[in-house]
């Protein structure tokens, strides 16, 4: 692509500029492109000199845009996300079959497998392909669906709500024979199971006893980085995890884990599924998205 016909800065240098805007973090935003943070913040120092602005208020140690970098920021956003759904549209035309569908190792382990099994079977000539990931901001990999606990809005894509659930605490059924039913203060001192999760939207028990009007010390117990990991050490007796309920009911049906106490909260969102927009979706990827949904 010639620079004099379109009178563009590097497309590499647009490309590292949005995502460390994005991200407002040079290191995750390195991690993201799979280069070193030197590299990142060398792009966007060579973008600043051919632009003759700065894109960054470095007043600051957080990375706050500058009025003309949140301008480019909005206008690169909106045409990386026009160009991702043409390309998502371009792949289906040459294959309308395969589905690639995307959610996070709890959702896929104890609610979209099982599902997908029984969809298979009233579908076998539907090709489906799952994608697992627990980061949020990274897919790796075009999908036609994703699964997620919150959502952010995008002008690109729709949204539908899958489930509500509720957040409630969780244990073996030994542990419980040990600690029948304690009380917000009681269960607080308990060995607690903590997710430290990439994906913030996650509910964790700090705000789960907030939400419950309690402001005193909670148990540190013990950190994991997966949920599926922390739902085992709860079945190993080591503790209690925050169980989200609906989604933990082949569990809890089974006996695998048990309910500790009465209390429950809401979750703050829902589970969606979202896609582009229903013009760009194939016969098939529209059928599993409404199988999902009913």
């Amino acid at each position: 692509m010639s620079r004099r016909h379109y009178k563009l800065p590097s497309l590499t240098s647009l490309a590292t500029f949005e995502t460390a805007a994005r991200n407002r973090n040079f290191k995750k935003a390195a991690e993201e492109l799979g280069v070193t943070p030197g590299a990142v913040s060398h792009q966007i120092k060579y973008l600043e000199e051919d632009l003759n602005f700065s894109l960054f208020d470095r007043k600051h140690h957080k990375k706050n845009l500058s009025d003309q970098g949140e301008s480019l920021f909005a206008v690169l956003q909106s045409s990386f996300s026009a160009i991702s759904s043409t390309l998502s549209n371009l792949r289906r035309s040459t294959n309308t079959e395969d589905v690639a569908i995307s959610s996070t190792t709890a959702i896929s382990s104890l609610w979209l497998t099982p599902r997908l099994v029984q969809f298979w079977r009233e579908n076998p000539e539907i090709p489906v392909n799952q994608h697992v990931t627990d980061n949020p901001d990274f897919q790796g990999v075009a999908v036609d669906l994703q699964i997620c606990y919150g959502y952010v809005e995008s002008e690109s894509n729709q949204k539908h709500t899958l489930f509500h659930d509720e957040l409630v605490p969780v244990c073996s059924p030994k542990f419980k024979l040990k600690h029948p039913n304690p009380t917000i203060e009681e269960l607080a001192q308990l060995p607690l199971i903590h997710l430290r999760a990439k994906d913030k939207n996650w509910s964790n028990w700090f705000a789960w006893f907030s939400s419950l009007g309690y402001k005193g010390k909670i148990d540190h117990g013990i950190t994991v980085n997966n949920y599926i990991i922390a739902l085992q050490a709860a079945s190993d007796d080591v503790g209690i995890v925050l169980g989200w309920k609906h989604l933990l009911k082949p569990k809890l049906d089974s006996g695998e884990l048990v309910i500790l106490g009465k209390t429950s909260t809401p979750a703050p969102s829902a589970i969606y599924i979202t896609s582009d927009s229903e013009d760009l979706l194939s016969e098939n990827v529209k059928a599993l998205r409404d199988f999902l949904i009913q």
